[in-house]
Protein backbone atom coordinates (compact mmCIF):
# COMPACT_ATOMS: atom_id res chain seq x y z
CA UNK A 1 0.00 0.00 0.00
CA UNK A 2 1.54 3.67 -1.09
CA UNK A 3 0.70 7.21 -1.22
CA UNK A 4 -2.51 8.19 -4.34
CA UNK A 5 -0.52 10.52 -6.21
CA UNK A 6 -3.85 11.81 -7.10
CA UNK A 7 -5.51 12.94 -4.05
CA UNK A 8 -3.88 14.78 -0.76
CA UNK A 9 -3.28 12.32 2.10
CA UNK A 10 -0.37 11.49 4.62
CA UNK A 11 -1.12 7.43 4.28
CA UNK A 12 -1.33 5.16 1.90
CA UNK A 13 -4.19 4.55 -0.03
CA UNK A 14 -3.05 3.19 -3.16
CA UNK A 15 -2.69 -0.98 -3.88
CA UNK A 16 -0.67 -1.82 -7.27
CA UNK A 17 0.04 -4.73 -8.46
CA UNK A 18 0.29 -7.11 -11.46
CA UNK A 19 -2.38 -9.88 -12.28
CA UNK A 20 -2.17 -12.52 -15.19
CA UNK A 21 -0.54 -11.11 -18.75
CA UNK A 22 1.65 -8.70 -16.70
CA UNK A 23 -2.15 -6.88 -16.48
CA UNK A 24 -1.51 -3.76 -14.00
CA UNK A 25 -3.86 -3.53 -10.95
CA UNK A 26 -4.73 -0.51 -9.63
CA UNK A 27 -7.01 0.34 -6.75
CA UNK A 28 -7.27 3.68 -4.43
CA UNK A 29 -9.08 2.83 -1.48
CA UNK A 30 -9.80 6.80 -1.19
CA UNK A 31 -12.11 6.27 -3.93
CA UNK A 32 -9.45 7.90 -6.87
CA UNK A 33 -10.78 6.76 -10.14
CA UNK A 34 -8.56 4.17 -12.06
CA UNK A 35 -8.33 7.37 -14.82
CA UNK A 36 -7.22 9.90 -11.98
CA UNK A 37 -4.68 7.38 -10.84
CA UNK A 38 -3.22 6.85 -13.93
CA UNK A 39 -2.94 10.60 -15.09
CA UNK A 40 -1.38 11.19 -11.80
CA UNK A 41 1.46 8.32 -12.09
CA UNK A 42 2.09 9.23 -15.70
CA UNK A 43 2.80 12.85 -14.17
CA UNK A 44 5.32 11.30 -12.16
CA UNK A 45 6.90 9.35 -15.23
CA UNK A 46 5.64 6.10 -13.67
CA UNK A 47 3.53 4.31 -15.61
CA UNK A 48 4.40 1.60 -17.62
CA UNK A 49 2.84 2.71 -20.93
CA UNK A 50 2.98 -0.73 -22.73
CA UNK A 51 0.87 -2.65 -19.65
CA UNK A 52 -2.80 -2.92 -19.75
CA UNK A 53 -4.69 -1.68 -16.51
CA UNK A 54 -7.00 -3.71 -14.61
CA UNK A 55 -9.13 -3.44 -12.10
CA UNK A 56 -8.66 -4.80 -8.68
CA UNK A 57 -11.77 -6.42 -8.09
CA UNK A 58 -13.00 -9.97 -6.99
CA UNK A 59 -16.35 -9.73 -8.25
CA UNK A 60 -17.23 -12.25 -10.99
CA UNK A 61 -20.57 -10.43 -12.37
CA UNK A 62 -19.69 -8.02 -15.13
CA UNK A 63 -20.71 -4.72 -14.44
CA UNK A 64 -20.86 -1.75 -17.23
CA UNK A 65 -18.95 1.15 -17.32
CA UNK A 66 -21.76 3.00 -17.64
CA UNK A 67 -23.78 1.77 -14.78
CA UNK A 68 -21.13 2.26 -12.49
CA UNK A 69 -20.59 6.14 -13.73
CA UNK A 70 -24.39 6.51 -13.24
CA UNK A 71 -24.20 4.65 -9.49
CA UNK A 72 -21.78 7.00 -8.24
CA UNK A 73 -23.04 10.20 -9.56
CA UNK A 74 -26.81 9.12 -8.11
CA UNK A 75 -25.00 8.57 -4.91
CA UNK A 76 -23.13 11.79 -5.05
CA UNK A 77 -26.42 13.81 -5.71
CA UNK A 78 -28.22 12.15 -2.80
CA UNK A 79 -25.31 13.10 -0.28
CA UNK A 80 -25.50 16.76 -1.80
CA UNK A 81 -29.36 17.30 -0.97
CA UNK A 82 -29.44 15.19 2.34
CA UNK A 83 -26.72 17.89 2.57
CA UNK A 84 -27.01 21.51 4.52
CA UNK A 85 -25.53 25.14 4.31
CA UNK A 86 -22.09 24.85 5.69
CA UNK A 87 -22.80 28.51 7.53
CA UNK A 88 -22.91 28.33 11.43
CA UNK A 89 -21.96 24.69 11.13
CA UNK A 90 -18.81 22.31 11.92
CA UNK A 91 -17.51 23.27 8.12
CA UNK A 92 -17.31 26.87 9.32
CA UNK A 93 -15.45 25.75 12.65
CA UNK A 94 -13.20 23.97 10.55
CA UNK A 95 -12.47 26.77 7.59
CA UNK A 96 -12.34 29.64 10.44
CA UNK A 97 -9.24 27.10 12.23
CA UNK A 98 -6.81 27.52 9.48
CA UNK A 99 -7.45 31.11 8.87
CA UNK A 100 -9.97 31.41 6.03
CA UNK A 101 -12.38 34.47 6.98
CA UNK A 102 -14.38 34.38 3.20
CA UNK A 103 -17.96 33.93 2.85
CA UNK A 104 -18.31 30.00 2.42
CA UNK A 105 -18.90 29.41 -1.09
CA UNK A 106 -22.42 28.09 -1.95
CA UNK A 107 -20.43 24.85 -3.44
CA UNK A 108 -19.60 23.93 -0.18
CA UNK A 109 -22.28 22.76 2.36
CA UNK A 110 -22.47 20.50 5.23
CA UNK A 111 -22.97 16.91 5.99
CA UNK A 112 -23.84 15.68 9.64
CA UNK A 113 -22.89 12.20 9.68
CA UNK A 114 -21.37 11.02 6.63
CA UNK A 115 -20.47 7.02 6.61
CA UNK A 116 -16.76 6.92 5.74
CA UNK A 117 -15.44 3.17 3.81
CA UNK A 118 -13.43 2.69 7.33
CA UNK A 119 -17.15 1.82 8.39
CA UNK A 120 -17.66 5.19 11.16
CA UNK A 121 -19.47 7.77 10.67
CA UNK A 122 -18.22 11.12 10.67
CA UNK A 123 -19.41 15.05 10.21
CA UNK A 124 -17.77 16.21 6.32
CA UNK A 125 -17.59 18.91 4.14
CA UNK A 126 -19.53 18.25 0.98
CA UNK A 127 -17.86 20.21 -2.27
CA UNK A 128 -20.28 20.22 -5.23
CA UNK A 129 -17.88 19.29 -8.84
CA UNK A 130 -19.00 20.67 -11.77
CA UNK A 131 -18.18 20.53 -15.45
CA UNK A 132 -15.88 23.32 -16.12
CA UNK A 133 -17.41 24.23 -19.62
CA UNK A 134 -20.88 24.07 -18.82
CA UNK A 135 -21.27 24.13 -15.20
CA UNK A 136 -23.73 20.71 -14.86
CA UNK A 137 -22.82 18.83 -11.45
CA UNK A 138 -21.11 15.57 -11.93
CA UNK A 139 -19.92 14.88 -8.28
CA UNK A 140 -18.98 15.60 -5.13
CA UNK A 141 -15.20 15.67 -2.97
CA UNK A 142 -15.75 14.91 0.38
CA UNK A 143 -13.24 16.14 3.60
CA UNK A 144 -14.15 14.05 7.20
CA UNK A 145 -13.66 16.47 9.71
CA UNK A 146 -13.46 15.43 13.76
CA UNK A 147 -16.44 15.75 16.26
CA UNK A 148 -15.81 18.92 16.75
CA UNK A 149 -14.86 20.42 13.45
CA UNK A 150 -11.02 21.87 14.89
CA UNK A 151 -9.43 19.42 12.20
CA UNK A 152 -10.02 16.47 9.83
CA UNK A 153 -11.06 13.24 11.36
CA UNK A 154 -8.82 10.87 12.79
CA UNK A 155 -9.02 8.49 9.91
CA UNK A 156 -6.24 7.41 7.16
CA UNK A 157 -7.83 8.71 4.40
CA UNK A 158 -9.85 12.03 5.34
CA UNK A 159 -10.42 13.54 1.43
CA UNK A 160 -12.59 11.23 -0.88
CA UNK A 161 -14.40 12.30 -4.68
CA UNK A 162 -17.60 10.45 -5.27
CA UNK A 163 -19.19 10.66 -8.93
CA UNK A 164 -16.92 11.08 -12.08
CA UNK A 165 -14.84 13.97 -11.52
CA UNK A 166 -12.46 13.94 -14.48
CA UNK A 167 -12.60 17.34 -15.68
CA UNK A 168 -14.79 19.19 -12.96
CA UNK A 169 -13.81 21.84 -10.82
CA UNK A 170 -15.30 23.41 -7.80
CA UNK A 171 -16.10 26.96 -8.04
CA UNK A 172 -15.48 28.69 -4.85
CA UNK A 173 -16.36 32.22 -6.32
CA UNK A 174 -14.17 35.61 -6.30
CA UNK A 175 -14.04 38.51 -8.62
CA UNK A 176 -12.51 40.02 -11.97
CA UNK A 177 -10.95 39.04 -15.18
CA UNK A 178 -7.97 36.59 -13.23
CA UNK A 179 -8.84 32.73 -12.98
CA UNK A 180 -6.67 31.02 -10.08
CA UNK A 181 -7.00 27.26 -10.19
CA UNK A 182 -5.53 24.64 -7.87
CA UNK A 183 -5.81 21.20 -6.51
CA UNK A 184 -6.61 21.84 -2.68
CA UNK A 185 -10.12 23.38 -1.71
CA UNK A 186 -8.41 24.48 0.85
CA UNK A 187 -5.10 26.25 -0.68
CA UNK A 188 -7.82 27.86 -3.16
CA UNK A 189 -9.46 29.03 -0.63
CA UNK A 190 -6.26 30.76 0.79
CA UNK A 191 -5.27 32.25 -2.55
CA UNK A 192 -9.12 33.76 -3.27
CA UNK A 193 -8.82 35.06 0.12
CA UNK A 194 -5.58 36.62 -0.60
CA UNK A 195 -6.76 38.41 -3.64
CA UNK A 196 -10.43 38.45 -3.93
CA UNK A 197 -9.42 36.77 -7.79
CA UNK A 198 -12.30 34.40 -9.28
CA UNK A 199 -10.88 30.71 -7.96
CA UNK A 200 -11.47 27.12 -8.53
CA UNK A 201 -10.37 24.57 -7.44
CA UNK A 202 -8.94 21.13 -9.51
CA UNK A 203 -8.77 18.45 -6.24
CA UNK A 204 -6.03 16.49 -7.56
CA UNK A 205 -3.56 17.08 -10.20
CA UNK A 206 -4.90 14.81 -12.64
CA UNK A 207 -7.91 17.12 -12.20
CA UNK A 208 -5.81 20.17 -13.15
CA UNK A 209 -4.18 18.19 -16.06
CA UNK A 210 -7.59 16.96 -17.10
CA UNK A 211 -9.51 21.02 -17.12
CA UNK A 212 -10.87 22.33 -20.28
CA UNK A 213 -11.45 25.51 -19.98
CA UNK A 214 -14.09 27.75 -21.63
CA UNK A 215 -12.80 30.07 -24.08
CA UNK A 216 -13.31 33.34 -22.43
CA UNK A 217 -11.04 32.35 -19.77
CA UNK A 218 -7.78 33.63 -20.91
CA UNK A 219 -5.89 34.98 -17.96
CA UNK A 220 -5.21 32.24 -16.05
CA UNK A 221 -2.56 31.62 -12.41
CA UNK A 222 -1.83 28.24 -11.26
CA UNK A 223 -1.48 27.41 -7.66
CA UNK A 224 1.16 25.06 -7.70
CA UNK A 225 1.59 21.96 -4.84
CA UNK A 226 4.93 22.09 -3.72
CA UNK A 227 5.52 18.53 -4.39
CA UNK A 228 7.20 16.61 -7.72
CA UNK A 229 3.13 16.25 -9.00
CA UNK A 230 2.04 19.06 -8.39
CA UNK A 231 5.13 20.83 -9.90
CA UNK A 232 4.29 18.83 -12.87
CA UNK A 233 0.67 18.71 -13.31
CA UNK A 234 1.35 22.74 -12.75
CA UNK A 235 3.61 22.87 -15.89
CA UNK A 236 1.79 20.64 -18.20
CA UNK A 237 -1.72 22.68 -17.71
CA UNK A 238 0.43 25.66 -18.33
CA UNK A 239 1.85 23.95 -21.40
CA UNK A 240 -1.64 23.02 -22.71
CA UNK A 241 -3.25 26.41 -21.74
CA UNK A 242 -0.07 28.48 -23.50
CA UNK A 243 -0.86 26.93 -26.57
CA UNK A 244 -4.25 27.70 -26.71
CA UNK A 245 -3.17 31.26 -26.70
CA UNK A 246 -4.28 32.18 -22.91
CA UNK A 247 -1.83 33.97 -20.38
CA UNK A 248 -0.90 31.49 -18.02
CA UNK A 249 1.04 32.30 -14.99
CA UNK A 250 2.29 29.57 -12.04
CA UNK A 251 2.33 30.74 -8.19
CA UNK A 252 4.71 28.54 -5.93
CA UNK A 253 5.11 29.04 -2.29
CA UNK A 254 8.01 29.17 -0.86
CA UNK A 255 9.70 26.18 -0.21
CA UNK A 256 8.28 23.86 3.19
CA UNK A 257 5.13 25.85 3.20
CA UNK A 258 1.74 25.48 1.07
CA UNK A 259 -0.64 29.02 0.66
CA UNK A 260 -3.06 28.24 3.74
CA UNK A 261 0.49 28.64 5.59
CA UNK A 262 1.06 31.22 4.38
CA UNK A 263 -2.63 32.98 4.63
CA UNK A 264 -1.92 32.31 8.41
CA UNK A 265 1.14 33.62 8.65
CA UNK A 266 0.82 37.09 7.04
CA UNK A 267 -0.44 39.76 9.30
CA UNK A 268 -3.65 42.20 7.50
CA UNK A 269 -1.10 44.66 7.20
CA UNK A 270 1.14 42.82 4.75
CA UNK A 271 -0.78 43.40 1.62
CA UNK A 272 -1.63 40.04 1.25
CA UNK A 273 -4.73 40.15 2.14
CA UNK A 274 -7.69 41.08 0.26
CA UNK A 275 -5.85 43.68 -2.32
CA UNK A 276 -5.81 42.02 -5.10
CA UNK A 277 -2.50 40.79 -5.94
CA UNK A 278 0.00 38.21 -4.63
CA UNK A 279 3.46 39.32 -3.45
CA UNK A 280 6.48 36.72 -4.19
CA UNK A 281 3.77 33.90 -5.51
CA UNK A 282 3.81 34.25 -8.79
CA UNK A 283 6.40 32.95 -10.46
CA UNK A 284 6.86 32.27 -14.43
Amino acid sequence: MCRCPAHEERTGSLSLGYGRDGIVLVHCFGGCSQASVIDALKGLGVWPGPHVVGPRNVSKTPVSKDAGVCSSASWAARIWNASTCAKGSLVEIYLRRRGLTVSIPSAIRFHHGLRHPEGSSWPAMIALVSDALGGTPTAIHRTFLSRDGTSKAPLETTKMMLGPCRGGIVRLGGWGNVLLIGEGIETCLSAMQATGHRTWAALSTSGLRTIALPDDEQDIVILADADRAGEAAAKNAAHRWVLEGRRVRIARPPPGLDFNDMLIACEPSSGLRGDGDMPCWYTQ
